[in-house]
């Protein structure tokens, strides 16, 4: 593959539950058309909805054995624990891999994604812009705070549509986005600091739709995880980005968007 995406990237995994057939097509023609090479990563699955609590401690207690991971959240009910340790679970495997393979780069992304217009265009200016800088993760797509470019709290001929993250409509918080999928909050240029043009530091990233690490950013990772899949990932990276033990940076806009914004009518795991 000559595009740029698989020129940088070593592997792109998108992570991938063995039942979900149809998000996997709709997700491989997505890349399929732009010519992009990706991979399936078939998910850990720990979904408990049709089985008693038992019976889910019973799957938590095997992970922890086949996997060689620790699930030690004992304030969270293990029905919804479980779902979200499992896409940690995931995470932790690939990158071992890639730490074991000495791979420089990786993207990992959910089944659930959009690619933005002239993706490929807007992550070769984005890289170039890079350059050598040591970044540990770097987000495609990310919530939160997580640059300033395309929201705002008022409205504006840019940012016309309301943000869809919970609390924003009919209260004093509500801001406004330039792309209807976008789930970043407002962050000030002195918070979320300008890297480059269209790159900036990451404050308090949300979201693991569309992120990638460094060699020596999975290190990191998964030293600060020590084994311990307890919490769901983008919970895990937000304390030591925030805290600087990790470095991040996020495309500012995104390139990559969660489809359906929050609307996560098909997700596996149980969100508030």
């Amino acid at each position: 593959m000559s595009n740029a995406f698989n020129k940088f990237f070593d592997k792109i995994y998108v992570i991938s539950l063995y039942d979900k057939i149809e998000r996997w097509k709709k997700i491989e023609k997505q890349f399929g058309n732009r010519k992009i090479k990706v991979e399936r990563f078939i998910a850990v699955d720990g979904r408990c909805k049709n089985v008693n609590t038992k019976e889910c401690m019973d799957k938590l207690k095997s992970f922890e054995i086949s996997f060689d991971v620790k699930i030690q959240n004992k304030k969270q009910p293990v029905k919804e624990l479980l779902p979200a340790a499992s896409l940690t679970i995931g995470t932790i495997l690939i990158l071992r891999d890639m730490v074991r393979r000495k791979l420089k780069h990786i993207l990992i992304c959910e089944d659930d994604v959009v690619l933005s217009h002239s993706i490929e265009k807007k992550f070769k200016q984005g890289i170039k812009e890079i350059g050598n800088y040591k970044w540990d993760v770097l987000y495609l797509g990310c919530g939160g705070r997580c640059g300033h470019k395309g929201v705002s709290y008022k409205k504006t001929k840019e940012n016309k549509f309301l943000s869809p993250v919970p609390g924003a409509e009919g209260t004093d918080d509500e801001y406004y986005v330039h792309v209807k999928e976008d789930l970043r909050m407002p962050c000030e240029k002195i918070d979320c600091i300008p890297f480059t043009e269209h790159i900036s530091f990451a404050k308090r990233p949300g979201g693991t739709w569309a992120y990638a690490y460094s060699l020596e950013g999975a290190k990191k990772m998964l030293k600060y995880i020590d084994d311990d899949a307890a919490q769901h990932i983008d919970h895990l990276l937000r304390e030591p980005i925030s805290e600087g033990k990790i470095k991040a940076l996020s495309f500012d806009p995104p390139i990559i968007y969660h489809e359906g914004g929050m609307e996560r009518t098909d997700s596996d795991i149980p969100w508030e």
